[in-house]
């Protein structure tokens, strides 16, 4: 089947084209390009074109809608490539366009994982009070690489680390534990956070201690 470009406008969304087929009955198609997308086609109105062109066209405008919704989605929140894509896909877009897209962001500077994994590394540790293993994790599930991930993790040093577990201990658990099954619930809750058997310990006996030495000064 042959085809023609009827009308061409330019909105606030882009470069919209209307495409009419040439044989009877058949609906007019509307596709909406990124601008630089669509100058890419070298098309005008009134120019006619193939299905094989018309494939390409539908590609271009499948590429268009995957950058307008990577834009939005980075403009509010940190992706890794691999999360982008899966995001991509959930709006019905085929997947080698949602990769190619994602490699677009890359390389466009909008998809900085190194720079992200860092940011969110040293959130979590710093205001959620996480520890190493927790933060792995979550950036394991949003989709960053192993080399990204414990690249992120050595720019947070082991003073740190501990310094903010030790603020957590001494912030919610002031006081010694009143007994045994008091204990094993903190170290429970505690591991929950990514922290090791040792470094709890170690926090939990050194909040003990401050509690002892602030209440004999207080005496």
């Amino acid at each position: 089947m042959d085809y023609k470009i009827t009308e061409i406008l330019e909105t606030k969304a882009g470069i919209s084209a209307e495409i009419t087929p040439l044989e009877d009955g058949e609906e007019k198609i509307l596709l909406l390009f990124k601008p630089s997308l669509w100058f890419d086609q070298e098309l005008s109105k009134d120019d006619g074109f193939g299905e094989e062109k018309l494939c390409e066209l539908r590609r271009a405008a499948d590429f268009s809608r995957a950058i307008a919704r990577a834009e939005g989605m980075l403009a509010s929140s940190d992706y890794s490539r691999a999360r982008l894509i899966s995001r991509l896909m959930h709006h019905q877009l085929p997947r080698d366009i949602c990769e190619e897209c994602a490699d677009y962001m890359v390389e466009h500077g909008y998809i900085k994982e190194e720079e992200q994994a860092r940011r969110i590394t040293r959130f979590f540790c710093i205001k959620k009070h996480w520890g190493k293993k927790r933060i792995a994790a979550e950036l394991m599930g949003r989709g960053y690489d192993r080399k990204v991930i414990f690249a992120a993790l050595d720019t947070v040093s082991e003073d740190e680390y501990y310094n903010s577990l030790l603020s957590l201990v001494e912030k919610k658990y002031a006081e010694p534990a009143e007994d045994r099954d008091e204990k094993q619930k903190r170290i429970a809750a505690l591991s929950r956070l990514g922290f090791s058997f040792g470094e709890i310990e170690r926090a939990l006996r050194e909040a003990e201690e401050l509690y002892t030495e602030s209440n004999l000064a207080d005496d």
